[in-house]
């Protein structure tokens, strides 16, 4: 009876045994959980330059240089767009006196040249204006060179310079006229002439008037090709 009680006994036993080792084996396993190391190479970016604003240039005027005239005591045009000299006509006018009924109805004097209109002609609008260059003896340049107003007389050009009245009335007028101007220095020696007034169409001249008991004299002539109520 003991021996079947043993026998029993370890049968039971060598059960759970089998028991607990097969549910040993059927149960899952855990997973170990595995982690994949990235590694990031660090590049240290060069520091960006700065771009420098543009600076703005400050405007430099071109300084103009004016031209001066090649002969003294010879007027000559100046172009303002082109800053250049354009030389007048040299013409030679002869200084006539002309009596009236001997001397009665009075005499004058005037200047006469030839052709009645200038082969130097400019129709600018705006200021005109002049150069001269002298010797560097002249003080007042007005007393020494003068601007007329010629008038076309018979295939002539003609300017009064002196009128005497006579005993008997004279109804001839003074043909021509004096006109004004202006004389600044710009350097030594040379002058600008500038003019106050437009000039209206016409023949012009100048004239230097330095030793009037001449019976010739040279003549620096233009015309103009417009009028001042253009």
């Amino acid at each position: 009876m003991k021996k079947n009680a043993g026998f029993l006994f370890l049968s039971f036993l060598l059960i759970c045994i089998t028991a607990a080792t097969a549910t040993a084996q059927t149960k899952p396993q855990k997973q170990k959980v595995r982690y994949d190391t990235i590694i990031v190479k660090h590049i240290t970016q060069p520091a960006k330059k700065a771009v420098p604003k543009p600076v703005a240039k400050p405007v430099v005027l071109q300084e103009i240089i004016l031209p001066t005239p090649e002969y003294i005591n010879q007027p000559y045009y100046f172009d303002k767009e082109g800053n250049k000299l354009i030389k007048l006509e040299n013409a030679n006018a002869l200084m006539v006196t002309k009596k009236k009924t001997l001397g009665l109805k009075g005499a004058k004097q005037f200047l006469s040249m030839d052709a009645t209109s200038s082969k130097i002609r400019f129709v600018a609008k705006k200021d005109i204006v002049f150069f001269i260059k002298t010797s560097g003896d002249v003080i007042d340049l007005t007393s020494y060179i003068k601007l007329y107003q010629f008038i076309p007389v018979e295939q002539k050009r003609e300017v009064t310079i002196t009128s005497k009245e006579g005993l008997i009335t004279n109804k001839d007028e003074a043909k021509g006229r004096l006109l004004n101007f202006s004389v600044k220095m710009i350097s030594k020696d040379n002058y600008q002439i500038q003019l106050p007034e437009q000039l209206e169409a016409g023949e012009y001249g100048f004239v230097w008037v330095k030793n009037m008991e001449l019976k010739e004299f040279t003549v620096f002539a233009f015309g103009i090709d417009w009028k001042s109520s253009d």
